[in-house]
Parts: structure tokens; C-alpha cells; sequence
């Protein structure tokens, strides 16, 4: 099994100014045919699917606009593809209690080690890295669920960038 990221990003390099990609972007996510809400917040735009589509794993586009550093009419455009971030955050926030459970494990089990105890720490440590990776497949099942509205999304953004 392929080893995924549970939020790919992407770069893209255009021709243009910050203002015109955000409008073409808005533009294209505005559609009815693609039933997509947006929110333009500087030169941040995020995209997602609409309430009426969007099911647990729907995702979420995050674009970035940045000028170029030589300063020759380029902008770079980071995109982050990642879940809603209600359920990101939930995801981000059980990933952090897991790994303090294994470091408590671990210490747990270090200790008892050197009183020459049972370590049963450690077995509490090996039960919560078993759970993140669980989670961790959780995501790819996820992210499988959702690839039909994500390519729909990125098709949107390259579309309406590559033009």
C-alpha cells in the first residue's frame, strides 16, 4: 500500500496578477453546475462543495497567492487539499492526545523497567500507536470516499488557472 500525505499540497506557477487569478477562481467557483461555496479572505481563497453535497470526508481547497520574488509578473498559487477543517481539527486534536498517551506509556514503562516491575506501560504505548495508525487508515479510506469531489475541485482550480 501506497503511503499517502493526509493533506497533499500542489503548486501552481501563472502569468497574471494576484487580483485576476482570485477573480478567475471565484469566477469559475461560482458556476451553479459546480454547486461549490468559496470564501476570498486576502489572498486566501477556500473552496469546498456546497452543504447540500457534502458528506464526513468532502474536502476542502486552501489556495495561497503569492507574487514571484523576482518580480516578472509571475504568482505562485499553494493549494492545500485537505477535509473540512471541523473535521481536520478533530483528526489534528486526536493524533496529539494519542502521542501524549504513548509518551506517557513509554515513560510509564521506563520506570517501571527500572524498579525491576512488570513494564505494562509500554503495552499501553504499543495499543495507542496501534489506534494512530488506525486513524491514519481511517484518513486514506477517507480521502478514497472524497476523490470524486476533490478531482472535481481541482479540475475547478487548474481549469480556471491554466486558461
Amino acid at each position: 500500500m501506497l503511503l499517502r500525505p493526509v493533506r497533499p499540497r500542489f503548486r501552481l506557477d501563472i502569468d497574471g496578477t494576484i487580483e485576476d487569478a482570485i477573480a478567475l477562481v471565484s469566477a469559475a467557483a461560482r458556476t451553479p453546475e459546480k454547486r461549490c461555496v468559496f470564501r476570498v479572505l486576502g489572498n486566501h481563497v477556500d473552496i469546498t462543495v456546497s452543504p447540500e453535497d457534502r458528506h464526513r470526508w468532502s474536502p476542502c481547497i486552501q489556495l495561497e497567492f503569492s507574487g514571484s520574488e523576482e518580480g516578472d509578473g509571475r504568482i505562485a498559487v499553494n493549494g492545500l487539499v485537505g477535509p473540512h477543517p471541523n473535521v481536520w481539527t478533530l483528526y489534528a486534536f486526536a493524533n496529539i492526545c494519542i502521542a501524549v498517551l504513548v509518551c506517557i506509556g513509554v515513560m510509564l514503562g521506563a520506570v517501571q523497567l527500572s524498579l525491576d516491575q512488570h513494564p505494562w506501560g509500554m503495552w499501553g504505548a504499543a495499543a495507542a500507536l496501534f489506534i494512530m495508525i488506525l486513524l491514519y487508515l481511517t484518513s486514506q479510506i477517507g480521502q478514497r470516499c472524497a476523490a470524486d469531489q476533490t478531482r472535481m475541485l481541482l479540475d475547478l482550480v487548474k481549469g480556471a488557472l491554466e486558461e
